[in-house]
């Protein structure tokens, strides 16, 4: 195996597992106003998968990337492409460290007891439905820049650039 498809595989293996599971948290949310008793626990879900699985293996997409541009021989600046796919990366990984991550962590504090005892059945408090939708609308733009990020990853053969077998 060359280091090219090394690395290659690496950063399509990382893309896959670091955000994949950020389509999955829309249906995790959708279930909680039919159990309004397992909030804490999404929350807690969600959280333990931005800071555990999420960010870290996405960081690592950084040496994957950059072994790639490295054995590529790729000129960055020259690439648009790159440029603009590599600015979308920093988008997303920003919206997840500073917006999703404080986020969850408010709504885990807020949530840890479970509704107070007699409360009547509904929605959960304000402050908490705020920070619901401030996850809900942040994971929503995380959305467009890792959509955007499809395609494939062209290399250098010889003389033209070409999508990898």
């Amino acid at each position: 195996m060359s280091w090219l498809l090394f690395w290659l595989l690496l950063h399509i293996t990382a893309a896959i597992i670091a955000f994949g599971p950020n389509f999955v948290f829309p249906l995790i949310g959708s279930l909680v106003p039919k159990h309004p008793h397992a909030l804490h626990f999404a929350v807690e879900l969600q959280h333990k998968m931005e800071t555990g699985l999420i960010i870290p293996v996405a960081l690592t997409m950084l040496v994957s990337g950059t072994g790639l541009i490295i054995t590529a021989n790729i000129n960055v600046l020259a690439t648009t492409f790159l440029l603009v796919a590599i600015i979308l990366y920093l988008i997303a990984l920003s919206i997840a460290v500073f917006n999703q991550v404080p986020t969850t962590s408010k709504l885990l504090k807020l949530t840890a007891g479970g509704p107070p005892p007699g409360a009547p059945p509904g929605p959960p408090p304000p402050e908490v439905m705020a920070l619901i939708n401030r996850a809900k609308y942040g994971g929503i733009a995380l959305t467009v820049p890792l959509l955007s990020q499809g395609g494939s990853t062209p290399v250098r053969s010889s003389d033209s650039w070409q999508a990898p077998l």
